[in-house]
């Protein structure tokens, strides 16, 4: 698994937000929808790049919903958004 410094702020703020949304598995969340959870939060530039980058590692997968663009977690990234929330933890100890 890579590390958790291997992945940026807006990495890991995608990973979580897409887990929030539901966005797991088979059940993907549509892009506009990620993108507006995202812009609430602060990152109001784009972030294809950090996007792409997560679906290329394996974190990511994509699929048409209604003719849009769906996002959700692979099994590798909800292990990985896991392990890095637990690295958290630690760190509050």
């Amino acid at each position: 698994m890579a590390p958790e410094s291997s992945l940026s702020e807006l990495e890991e703020t995608v990973l979580l937000a897409l887990w929030k949304l539901g966005g797991i598995g088979q059940n993907h969340v549509k892009e506009e929808l990620l993108r507006a959870d995202l812009a609430k939060a602060g990152f109001e530039s784009g972030c294809t790049r950090e996007m792409a980058s997560l679906h290329d590692r394996g974190f990511l997968q994509s699929a048409t919903i209604q003719g849009e663009k769906g996002i959700s977690l692979t099994p590798l990234g909800l292990s990985l958004l896991r392990q890095i929330e637990e690295d958290k933890l630690e760190e509050l100890k």
